[in-house]
């Protein structure tokens, strides 16, 4: 059944922030450097900040406004390393029904891109497969590695500037801007993941901006994530374009693949290339997925009218996929008014990520919403 992109879903998922006990907040902050840049770098060769990071524990969470100032940091250290300010800041903001946010690092690399990692964690008490701070050891032990992913795609953009990146290649006139990579990690149910990767045109056009989000979106049942009898069930991703505070919004979904219901064995690759005023997108290498029927089908049920995208990932059977981690790449672009930084701050989509996780007929679904915006920097 097709869902609305506001839909409350299920009736008997457990409303954690009135169990969740209390922690101390056990917030640090940490620089983890790009030093190993070489030192024969050209002094003008643009420099890349260091990864600026926030951690909490026991059971306190870091606020939307500590995230903020790690982001300002790394704004700072990219200012003085280049002696500009980056055109703008991009950035999300994370809403978990579940879970608090309990890790976090941004960067911005060399082509001023911006680069993010949060680690959602949360436990369901009423559930006796439950062992406290689970979810959260899981977060923190892959902290390390996702905070030296951000610093090595740092440390890789000085040696070699380039202006795309990220899952789709052959891009024309369009570059990325931020990716973001969330995991929301609940006990005992499992954790759903995205990577967020949001471009833009490159036509300095004060008549309209282009953007495309590309999410590659992942499904780890709480069988595998926490040795749980939670299993697969479904996946939405939204792209709510609809949500913009930006004025006259179009959506093409009918050039940029992927559209339309997929099943059975399939493959795709994608490039995404722009002409003013008007958008197109080539099959060629770069962005793809596979998955195979009967165990999975993706249902497109994006609407162009109400300017919105959304997949469903519908695990149909087999003990492989309801165990194990699934997922698929999903893809949207739509125009809009030009964004310039005397605006403020501007949402420009809002993008949400649900997973549903089965247990001998009971049911519940994870959801993060992620709201991404431009600042002034």
């Amino acid at each position: 059944m097709k869902e609305s992109p506001s839909g409350d879903g299920s009736d008997n998922r457990t409303n954690r922030r009135t169990i969740l006990k209390t922690g101390a907040l056990g917030v640090t902050s940490l620089v983890a450097g790009t030093g190993l840049v070489s030192a024969e770098l050209n002094e003008k060769q643009p420099r890349g900040s260091a990864v600026h990071t926030a951690k909490a524990s026991g059971g306190a969470t870091i606020s939307d406004e500590q995230r903020r100032q790690v982001r300002r940091r790394a704004v700072r250290d990219f200012e003085r390393k280049n002696g500009r300010s980056p055109d703008a800041i991009p950035a999300s903001d994370l809403q978990s029904d579940d879970g608090d946010v309990v890790a976090y690092a941004y960067a911005l690399d060399a082509n001023g891109v911006g680069r993010a990692y949060t680690g959602i964690a949360g436990e369901d008490t009423n559930e006796p497969e439950t062992q406290s701070g689970r979810a959260e050891a899981l977060i923190h032990d892959r902290f390390g590695g996702r905070v030296a992913e951000l610093s090595s795609a740092v440390t890789a953009s000085e040696q070699a500037t380039t202006m795309s990146g990220g899952p789709v290649t052959g891009t024309n006139n369009m570059q990325q801007i931020y990716s973001h990579k969330l995991e929301n990690a609940i006990d005992p149910y499992g954790v759903a993941g995205a990577t967020s990767y949001w471009y833009q045109d490159t036509l300095d056009s004060t008549d309209g901006d282009i953007h495309s989000f590309s999410s590659p979106v992942g499904f780890e049942p709480g069988t595998s994530a926490f040795g749980s009898d939670w299993e697969n069930d479904w996946g939405r991703v939204f792209h709510q374009w609809d949500e913009t505070e930006m004025g006259n919004v179009d959506v093409d979904y009918g050039q940029w693949q992927p559209y339309g219901t997929q099943g059975g064995s399939s493959s795709r690759s994608y490039s995404l290339s722009v002409s003013v005023g008007w958008m197109t997108a080539s099959v060629t290498a770069g962005l793809s997925w596979s998955y195979t029927q009967p165990d999975v089908e993706v249902i497109d049920e994006s609407s162009s009218y109400h300017n919105y995208n959304q997949w469903q990932l519908k695990v149909n059977g087999g003990d492989d996929v309801s165990q194990n981690f699934v997922g698929f790449q999903p893809s949207s672009a739509a125009s809009m008014d030009h964004y310039d930084s005397s605006m403020g701050e501007k949402t420009i989509c809002i993008n949400k990520v649900k997973g549903q996780f089965v247990n001998d007929g009971s049911e519940h679904w994870l959801a993060h919403t992620s709201t991404f915006y431009k600042e002034p920097a």
